[in-house]
């Protein structure tokens, strides 16, 4: 579709939906298949290692020992190539296209692994001196860890695609674009350059196939390391024969190069965590597309919400009433001022609910009203302008105040004061007490933690930065307040609706859904550049292990089982250091 971008076979409407969701059963359950059968193979395999690995290499006669190592080797090693076909020769395709992807590494060791093995046949006397050991015990291991990658992938856009097409409404977590409007709204809370993240309703999420399926950096990094890889198995094959003069060491230095410049946990070590990420945000209430969600929010320093979500009904609490110039203004301001509030919202709407609701029917007309920075709100409301704020906001319309030590008496701690005045008059004073909701106020210290501020539009003046700071815990240079004009802006951008919004990050619509899985994106993807960084150490050292055993013609001492562990040391290492350092 030319207009909105989407690709013709992805998810473009809900009549689309049954058809990808049996698509994506399908798909899991042939990756679970496959997982099941290279894992049973893997096993079978390591004991085969074991039990026919020592007694060809002991003492006495082997008899014939090396040709049921071989063929029962091969018979396995079919079993777990034969069922993984596909990721074979999608690798190898796009290998020989010059577009490597992440089958190409465990394709090329897939077929290395396959040639020592049937030349194995013809070495029987290597076999049996200990000098020729078969690595497909290592590559079973690999297309398992590929299997189980693909699986937690699929399982995660299955789950995504669950809340892509729910009923409920969706909103889009996007970033400001405007630079200079940016840099005005977080001036007072970000100290270098805003990027800053809010969320508006939307009427569908496109793409969503198109960006579940795009590469994450450690699926990049094994694109990059294959045909290098390939290339350096090859040379090393060569050296290694020119050197040792021996052909099943030189095969065997292929073999076990090949499967050392496999990336094995390339499909795991991002995938599996995203699939955590994902898991977490769905229970929040959002959705996260997978690592191009977290690329699009992970340097994000700043959220922009409004003072309603951060203080929603029941956190603000009427405490009393102190009325000046008899109970018939004061009635009279409390309905307007209820008229009012119910028509600007924020957290001041829910206080008057409790003190008109059974009055609602009978709320006169608002016929408009302006918000004035720090102070309050000034409207008309039946022809009479009233004014719902603090102290500064009477005294800059030359309304009379009480004197500030009668304020002070009720203002203290979490206290607060609103005064409402009719026309040039004041006419009641409420004393509010102030509270922070314990999931907002851990989201917000996350994100804080996580290095972003939070950035606040309100038409309350006592919801400042020290009051937000002292609630929720956080410092006040995490905190900043829109002024009128960029608080209108905010509210244009929060509440106009996008038709069709990429399905990159998405919620229900809830502030603290969003803060969480912002602040998870933003974690999770300065994990993910230490996580690719070990992948490559390790192919690295993998593969320097062999070329110096090769080398030096010791291939001897790098048993299958000394690869396998050495392998299956550094995918415990990619996938356990990211926990640690949370």
């Amino acid at each position: 579709d030319g207009d909105t971008g989407e690709a013709i076979d992805d998810y473009t409407g809900p009549e689309d939906a049954k058809s990808i969701s049996h698509e994506l059963s399908g798909e899991m359950r042939e990756l679970t298949l496959r997982m099941m059968i290279t894992g049973v193979c893997t096993v079978l395999l390591v004991l085969v290692n074991l039990i026919f690995g020592g007694q060809i290499t002991g003492p006495g006669d082997p008899g014939s020992l090396p040709v049921v190592y071989v063929v029962l080797t091969l018979v396995f090693l079919a079993v777990a190539v034969g069922v993984c076909y596909r990721t074979v020769l999608n690798g190898l395709k796009a290998l020989f296209s010059f577009n490597a992807n992440s089958d190409s590494a465990a394709a090329v060791a897939s077929v290395a692994v396959i040639i020592q093995a049937v030349s194995a046949a013809f070495f029987q006397d290597a076999l049996t001196d200990g000098t020729l050991h078969l690595y497909a015990v290592v590559l079973s291991a690999i297309l398992f860890a590929n299997a189980a990658g693909k699986l937690t992938m699929i399982r995660r856009i299955h789950s995504n695609f669950r809340f892509v097409t729910g009923r409920e409404q969706k909103y889009s977590v996007r970033l400001y674009g405007d630079h200079n409007t940016a840099l005005k709204m977080a001036k007072d809370c970000v100290a270098e350059t805003p990027v800053i993240a809010y969320q508006c309703p939307t009427g569908f999420l496109k793409r969503f196939l198109e960006l579940s399926y795009k590469p994450d950096p450690s699926e990049s990094a094994s694109q990059l390391m294959a045909p290098i890889g390939l290339i350096a198995s090859l040379l090393l094959c060569i050296a290694t024969l020119l050197i040792t003069s021996s052909v099943p060491t030189a095969i065997s230095a292929f073999a076990a190069a090949s499967c050392a410049c496999v990336a094995v946990s390339n499909m795991l070590s991002v995938n599996l965590p995203i699939s955590r990420l994902c898991r977490t945000a769905r229970r929040a209430g959002a959705m996260v597309v997978g690592y191009e969600g977290v690329e699009q929010v992970g340097n994000v320093n700043a959220v922009l919400v409004d003072a309603g979500e951060l203080f929603p009904r029941g956190t603000v609490v009427l405490g009393g009433i102190k009325t000046f110039g008899g109970r018939a203004l004061a009635e009279e301001a409390v309905m307007s001022a209820s008229a009012l509030m119910q028509k600007v919202g924020g957290p001041l709407s829910g206080v008057f609910d409790q003190v008109i609701s059974e009055n609602e029917d009978a709320l006169p007309q608002v016929e408009n009203f302006t918000y004035e920075d720090s102070a309050g709100i000034v409207g008309r409301v039946d022809g009479k302008t009233i004014y719902i704020g603090g102290r500064a906001l009477l005294i800059n319309h030359r309304i009379s105040v009480p004197p500030r030590e009668e304020e002070s008496q009720y203002a203290s701690g979490n206290q607060q004061v609103i005064y409402i005045a009719v026309e040039s008059e004041a006419a009641a004073m409420l004393v509010l007490t102030y509270a922070a909701d314990r999931r907002r106020k851990n989201e917000l210290q996350r994100l804080e933690d996580s290095g972003i501020s939070v950035i606040v539009r309100t038409t309350d003046p006592n919801v400042t930065t020290q009051l937000v700071s002292r609630l929720f815990g956080i410092d006040t240079a995490s905190v900043g307040i829109l002024d009128s004009r960029l608080g209108e802006e905010y509210q244009k951008l929060a509440q106009k609706e996008i038709p069709r919004a990429d399905a990159l990050v998405a919620t229900k619509g809830r502030m603290e859904s969003m803060m969480n899985v912002i602040s998870a994106c933003v974690e999770e993807r300065r994990t993910a550049g230490m996580v690719v960084a070990i992948q490559t150490a390790a192919v690295v050292l993998c593969f320097v292990l062999v070329a110096f055993l090769a080398c030096f013609g010791a291939m001897g001492q790098l048993t299958s089982l000394v690869l396998f562990l050495f392998q299956l040391f550094w995918v415990l290492v990619t996938l356990v250091l990211p926990k640690l350092r949370r």
